[in-house]
C-alpha cells in the first residue's frame, strides 16, 4: 500500500512537471522571428553602427522599436536583417526614416510602412502583440527567469541568422538612475547578467517558466514583455549588470506612436 501511494505521488509529481513545459518550451524560439538587427548600410569593409530590435504590432500595425541611442547611432538610412525560413537572413533596407524618440526613456520607434499586401502581412506576423507589453504587472520577480534576445557583436546576422538568447534575472526593482548616453535620469530595472556590445535595443521576455521555491513548484503561463536593453554598468573588472528600460515606458511611445500623424513617422521597406 505504501509503494502504491509513493507511485501515486510520483506520478503526481511528474504530470505537473511535464505540464508546465509547454509554458516554457519553444517560447524563445517563437519570439526570435520578431528580434532583428539594426545597421547602417555601407560598404563592406565600413565600421557600420549597429545594434539590435524588435517588432512590435498595435492596431495592425508593425512598428520597429529599439533603443533612441541605436537610433540615432545608425541614423535615418539603414538596414534590418531578420531569420527567415531554415535561418536564411531576410534583409529590409529603409531611407529617411524619421524616428519617434522618447523625451525621457532610450527608446525610439518608427512605423514600418509597405505597399506589398503579401510583404505586409508576413511582417505583421513577425511581430509581437503589443498587449506583452501589460501582460504582467512590472517589475518582475527576482525570482522569476528572463530571457534577452539581440546579436551582440554582430553575431548570428551572417550566413545563418539567429538571435542570441540568455537566461538572467532581475537584481533590482524600479531603479532611478543617470542613462548612459545623456546623463539624465531616468527609470531602469536592473539584470544580473551584463549586456555588450550590439545587445542594445534588445527585448527581455519574461517566458512565464515554472520555477520551484523550496520543494514547491510555482506554475505560471504566458509570456510578456519586461523591457529593452540600454546599456551595462561596469568598473574596472568588467561588466556588472544590464540596464532595462521597462515596458511601460515602451507601450507610453508607442500609445504616441499609433495616435499622431502616420504618415510623418512611417518609412517604407526599399
Amino acid at each position: 500500500m505504501k509503494n502504491a501511494r509513493l507511485i501515486v505521488k510520483i506520478v503526481f509529481v511528474v504530470s505537473m512537471l511535464v505540464s508546465a513545459l509547454p509554458a516554457w518550451a519553444g517560447i524563445a524560439d517563437d519570439v526570435a522571428p520578431s528580434v532583428v538587427f539594426l545597421t547602417q548600410d555601407l560598404p563592406p569593409g565600413t565600421n557600420a553602427k549597429n545594434g539590435s530590435g524588435f517588432l512590435i504590432r498595435k492596431d495592425d500595425k508593425p512598428f520597429l522599436i529599439t533603443a533612441s541611442h541605436v537610433a540615432r547611432d545608425i541614423g535615418t538610412s539603414f538596414k534590418i536583417i531578420m531569420p527567415g525560413r531554415e535561418g536564411q537572413a531576410v534583409t529590409s533596407r529603409f531611407k529617411g526614416v524619421k524616428w519617434h524618440i522618447s523625451p525621457t526613456a532610450d527608446v525610439a520607434m518608427f512605423l514600418i510602412k509597405t505597399n506589398s499586401r503579401d510583404e505586409y502581412k508576413a511582417l505583421l506576423n513577425r511581430c509581437l502583440p503589443a498587449d506583452l507589453l501589460t501582460a504582467r504587472p512590472l517589475p518582475p520577480s527576482r525570482e522569476f527567469p528572463l530571457i534577452v534576445m539581440g546579436y551582440p557583436l554582430c553575431l548570428g546576422t551572417r550566413g545563418f541568422v539567429s538571435p542570441l538568447s540568455l537566461e538572467t534575472r532581475a537584481a533590482t526593482g524600479f531603479i532611478t538612475m543617470e542613462r548612459f548616453d545623456n546623463k539624465k535620469l531616468a527609470t531602469f530595472i536592473l539584470l544580473q547578467s551584463p549586456s555588450t556590445s550590439g545587445l542594445s535595443g534588445g527585448p527581455v521576455f519574461d517566458t512565464g517558466k515554472s520555477y520551484y521555491e523550496g520543494r514547491e513548484l510555482t506554475v505560471r503561463n504566458g509570456v510578456s514583455l519586461v523591457g529593452l536593453i540600454s546599456g551595462v554598468i561596469y568598473d574596472k573588472t568588467g561588466g556588472k549588470f544590464s540596464m532595462v528600460v521597462p515596458s511601460t515606458e515602451i507601450g507610453r511611445l508607442l500609445d504616441a506612436s499609433a495616435g499622431s500623424n502616420q504618415n510623418l513617422l512611417g518609412a517604407g521597406i526599399l
